[in-house]
């Protein structure tokens, strides 16, 4: 846009009274440029363009970069966003980002973890004749089947002998009947309550039983995972029971394995807060049964961020 006025003469109201050598020209006060564009327009389309009040600029932060240490785990890291202690991750690219009042999730790209039986959901806890017991599945994938067997394998393991028997119906219910002789029992709450289909709460005693067929169908799938960065204040993020600063709550809705590749929805509205300095950012992801951290076996996961910055105190 050219910074350049219109220029407009005007005669004397005599022209008797110019001189022969040389005529006065007199200027109006400009109010347009050239191109009729009036001052105040010029002014706001500047100061949208090239002195806003907010600026706004997305960061890569992954798991992939981060260095090796003996407890490293990619679902609870810390990203350092300067350029200053450099053991952590390489910071290059970075900056200490100053004045950020607002934050949001743009991208994310996690693995949906092949075990269905993790560390988080591995413990079977129940009564046998009368006496409390503990059962530890072994991690890992398994089919409907394969688990049946781990469930009687790791329940017998608890007791004296082999009284249980496992079987499923995958066919039409999919759910587990467990079978005990000589003794009775019954389940206590349970890490392994959604593997096996039922709740997690303290069967009363007066429900032993020796066959009992599980009330639920064997849910082996994780349903989504919550994105909590404990740096972002509150009001910025979805308020929730555990008062936790959860960012998004991503959905695995891939199969087992697979990598889900999620973008946040277009009506993702801002909601701003008073100026932080963002220095470093801890990225925990939580699994959506036991409010524990995802173990998804340190697969690597990246996600794209978008900060409001403040240009103007």
């Amino acid at each position: 846009m050219e910074n350049t006025f219109e220029k407009i003469e005007s005669s004397s109201e005599s022209e008797s009274e110019s001189t022969s050598s040389e005529e006065e020209i007199n200027y109006e006060k400009q109010t347009h440029f050239m191109d009729m564009t009036s001052p105040g327009k010029y002014e706001e389309n500047r100061n949208k363009l090239f002195t806003p009040e907010v600026s706004r600029i997305r960061i890569l932060i992954d798991s992939k970069n981060i260095t090796h240490t003996s407890d490293h785990d990619t679902s609870n890291y810390t990203v350092l966003l300067d350029d200053g202690d450099t053991s952590t991750n390489n910071t290059a690219g970075f900056q200490n980002y100053t004045n950020v009042i607002g934050f949001k999730l743009i991208k994310a790209i996690i693995s949906n973890t092949i075990y269905q039986v993790t560390t988080n959901n591995n413990t079977i806890n129940f009564n046998y004749d009368g006496s409390d017991k503990v059962s530890t599945l072994t991690p890992g994938a398994y089919t409907l089947d394969e688990f049946g067997d781990q469930i009687k394998t790791q329940m017998d393991d608890s007791v004296s002998g082999t009284p249980f028997t496992v079987t499923v119906d995958d066919v039409t219910t999919y759910k587990y009947r467990i079978q005990s002789s000589p003794s009775t029992f019954y389940f206590l709450k349970s890490s392994a309550w959604r593997l096996l289909g039922i709740l997690n709460m303290d069967e009363a005693a007066s429900a032993a039983t020796d066959d009992k067929t599980l009330p639920n169908v064997a849910d082996h799938s994780i349903h989504y995972v919550d994105l909590v960065i404990p740096e972002i204040p509150y009001i910025a993020c979805k308020h929730n029971m555990d008062s936790k600063s959860i960012i998004e709550r991503i959905p695995l809705n891939v199969d087992a394995g697979s990598m889900v590749y999620y973008t946040a929805s277009q009506d993702n509205f801002d909601n701003y807060f008073y100026p932080i300095n963002l220095s470093k950012l801890t990225i925990q992801l939580y699994e959506d049964t036991n409010n524990s951290f995802y173990d998804c076996q340190n697969a690597d996961n990246s996600f794209e961020f978008e900060l409001t910055i403040l240009n103007k105190i």
